[in-house]
């Protein structure tokens, strides 16, 4: 049985091309006349039979293989080859009938003639009747002729439909349609428009001249003082509209055509437009012109280019379609590469099986949280990979997915484990779920692993921080040493620091003459209002001896403004004190004494590692202001020369004379902090 590609090839079509050669003989001789008409009858008759054999294969096609495809281009085609190989087996019966005429007639001219010498040099031959044989000859012609343009009319349509059959690039497609259309019917230009499926709207796509070039859109605009108009705009709608196509013979002339200002204005002469049909929906419109010659467009080419654009216009719906899947693949490609990135990217391990338990999935994370390379993993049972991790229980959790999919509950696991590769212990949270389909088909098994390792290690940090420092600096210091751990090194550092003493005086006297439960509330009351002072500034208690208290600066944490942190928070002492006692009995009022010194010390825990240590500093710094404070007078503050100089463009002060302290071979300079320059005014 042929396919519609087969019959529509015409494969055996006749040769015409030595038929002119067999008509156009001299009729001179009448017998060599007779002798050509016979071999033209059986050329006849050979095409005939071929043609004939030909139609029949179209019909049982047509009529009985594809009977029920009716409404396919592809076979309106092949219905259109049929009705011109029906018509050319009807010219050919004719002009077999006209051939026997005319060998009838010249037999009996034959028969007739009386028998002559042959002529002579002297004796000119008498020409033979020829005026009925010039009409049987000249409709012979005509006849061929109509036969060659049908031929080549189903050649045109079978290369056409191989052409646009050969690529499914859209771009492509459109250009060869607009250049085969613009050959076919020998226009001067052309262009292709296809309605949007999504706004239902007609979009300019393409234009093409006679020469092969591709034309811009503007090509076809006309322009006038007030608008611009597109070039038979309303032509083309018409078409798509209708489904209609539309001749014009000169459309200079045309009623229907000439009062459209655009065209006048072109001197556009001849039009055709043909819409683009497939699968009964009209998708666009093809237009040709020409500006030169009128009459260039007849019936036959619009016949013609109507059948072309059947096939055409399966070539632009198949290359759309083409377009369109490729674009759909090229975002299901680049949705896949996104997937994958996120997958890749996720800090959670994730692990993913068929249903027989074979890896299909297994991120970077997994492959760092298990110490196993993923690439060695995928593809094989998870069984074979995880008997190596007996401690993270990986396969007995997923064993029992399915059960815990049953029961619709899907709980935690939580493994505390060494893993090889790893340093210490860790924290591991294990989800596993499993994979379904619409249909609640298993599919395989997802396991999710939570690497909770540094988190555990992060809040075991943030509450050794607090149960260290809680205590002795103020809450938002904590957080920051929380925040950022690394800054601080409990084992101990040398570093420049202020350091701030105060000590009562005559506390010793004052206890004697108070019950003990007095004196402690009277110290707390006292410590409460100076350690206030200390957090403000984000100082560090270091400790309290009796009825003295220590505070440092610039440690945990750095604090380029140190010595002046401390400074500000040694008078905000005094004057918060001053203001206490004014609203105490005269009876109970105490005096102190601050020291304020900057250098170098040793900072960092100090005690016992198992039971209790505490955050603080020991060197000559601590040392120098703890003389300092003991030689301060009633409710004074002293500044060793290393403070003063950092903060003396900010301070009141009195230069004291040399301070000669314990253990120190030079005597200090000292300077008793008396207030603050006005741009530096605190109380």
């Amino acid at each position: 049985m042929p396919s519609p590609g087969d019959v529509a090839a015409g494969k055996g079509s006749p040769d015409l091309n030595g038929m002119e050669e067999i008509v156009a003989v001299t009729p001179d001789p009448t017998s060599k006349t007779h002798n050509d008409l016979r071999a033209l009858g059986e050329a006849l008759m050979r095409i005939s039979r071929i043609l004939h054999e030909h139609s029949r294969k179209l019909e049982v096609a047509v009529e009985g293989t594809y009977a029920g495809q009716s409404g396919d281009p592809r076979i309106q085609l092949l219905n259109d080859s049929l009705r011109i190989s029906r018509t050319a087996d009807l010219e050919l019966g004719r002009l077999n009938q006209a051939a026997q005429r005319l060998i009838l007639a010249l037999q009996e001219q034959l028969a007739q003639a009386p028998q002559t010498p042959p002529p002579s040099a002297s004796r000119p031959l008498s020409p033979a009747p020829t005026g009925s044989f010039e009409r049987e000859r000249e409709a012979l012609n005509t006849s061929i002729h109509n036969l060659q343009r049908q031929r080549n009319e189903l050649e045109t349509l079978y290369e056409i439909a191989r052409v646009l059959n050969s690529t499914l690039e859209f771009d492509k497609v459109l250009r060869m349609v607009m250049d085969e259309v613009i050959d076919v019917v020998k226009a001067e230009r052309g262009f292709l428009v296809l309605v949007n499926p999504a706004t239902n709207e007609l979009e300019f796509t393409i234009a093409r001249d006679k020469e092969k070039r591709t034309i811009d859109e503007s090509a076809f605009q006309y322009k006038n003082s007030r608008s611009t108009y597109k070039i038979s705009h309303s032509t083309v709608a018409r078409v798509v509209r209708t489904r209609e196509s539309v001749l014009t013979h000169d459309a200079l002339l045309d009623k229907a055509l000439k009062e459209q200002e655009s065209i006048m204005a072109n001197s556009i002469r001849s039009i055709m437009c043909v819409p683009l049909v497939v699968r009964n929906n009209c998708i666009g419109a093809v237009y040709v012109d020409s500006r030169i010659n009128a009459n260039l467009f007849s019936d036959k080419h619009r016949d013609l280019l109507l059948t072309f654009c059947h096939q055409a216009a399966i070539a632009i719906d198949n290359a759309r379609l083409f377009a369109d899947l490729n674009q759909a693949l090229r975002r299901v490609e680049e949705d896949k590469q996104y997937m994958d990135n996120i997958f890749a990217s996720i800090a959670n391990g994730v692990i993913t099986t068929d249903p027989s338990g074979i890896i299909t999935k297994f991120n970077d994370a997994a492959g760092i949280i298990l110490q196993i390379n993923p690439l060695s993993a995928v593809g094989k049972d998870y069984r074979e990979i995880f008997r190596a991790l007996p401690q993270v229980g990986l396969i007995e959790i997923l064993q029992n997915t399915h059960v815990q999919h049953q029961h619709g509950t899907i709980v935690p696991d939580t493994v505390e484990c060494e893993i090889p590769g790893r340093a210490g212990r860790v924290s591991l949270t294990l989800y596993v779920s499993s994979l379904r389909d619409t249909q609640d088909v298993p599919i395989g098994m997802a396991l999710v692993i939570d690497d909770r390792t540094e988190l555990k290690r992060a809040e075991a940090k943030a509450k050794e921080i607090r149960r260290i420092f809680g205590r002795y600096v103020h809450p938002n210091v904590v957080q920051q040493l929380i925040d950022n751990p690394n800054a601080l090194n409990l084992g101990g550092e040398t570093k420049e620091i202020s350091v701030i003493s105060a000590d009562i005086r005559s506390f010793t006297r004052l206890s004697e003459g108070m019950p003990s439960r007095e004196v402690m509330n009277l110290l707390n009351t006292y410590f409460e209002i100076m350690v206030k002072e200390i957090w403000d500034e984000e100082g560090t208690l270091t400790g309290f001896w009796g009825d003295a208290l220590m505070a440092i600066f610039n440690a945990p944490l750095r604090q380029e403004d140190h010595a002046l942190r401390a400074v500000r928070a040694a008078w905000k002492m005094r004057m918060a004190v001053l203001k206490h006692q004014r609203s105490q009995p005269q009876d109970s009022l105490i005096s102190f004494g601050i020291g304020v010194n900057t250098g170098e010390a040793m900072v960092g825990n100090i005690g016992s590692k198992e039971r209790l240590q505490n955050y603080t500093a020991i060197g000559d710094v601590v040392n120098v202001a703890s003389r300092l404070q003991s030689n301060a007078s009633d409710n004074n503050i002293l500044l060793n020369h290393s403070t003063f100089t950092r903060v003396r463009q900010l301070v009141r002060v009195t230069k004291l004379p040399p301070l000669q302290v314990k253990n120190k071979v030079e005597p200090l300079d000292v300077w008793c902090l008396t207030g603050w320059n006005e741009s530096q005014q605190l109380a």
